[in-house]
């Protein structure tokens, strides 16, 4: 039982650090295909503007924001993941980090 604990505080440490490392390389003007690549997954959740993913976010992707990819860390019982906002043309115009205490 508790290599199963370990293991899993481990892999949620792995998570964080990684994708922590990811967002930081992200840059506005990055397309969606480099943020992809940078995260090295899909995202979780493909956001559209006008419909809020309330897991993480008070309101939803708008004005500029044509779709807010989210990154999640699932190991972390749902705390911590970082949204990437495109523009209409694909590219990253607003990156956030969002943990709950």
């Amino acid at each position: 039982m508790l290599t199963a604990v370990l293991l899993v505080v481990g892999a949620c440490s792995f998570t964080s650090h990684s994708r922590n490392s990811a967002f930081a390389a992200v840059q506005v003007g990055d397309t969606e295909a480099a943020v992809i690549a940078r995260f090295g997954t899909q995202p979780s959740v493909r956001e559209r503007p006008g419909i809020l993913f309330a897991r993480y976010a008070s309101q939803p992707c708008g004005g500029q924001c044509a779709e807010r990819l989210w990154f999640e860390n699932r190991l972390s019982l749902d705390t911590e993941a970082w949204s990437v906002e495109l523009d209409k043309n694909g590219r990253t115009i607003n990156k956030l980090r969002w943990i709950s205490p």
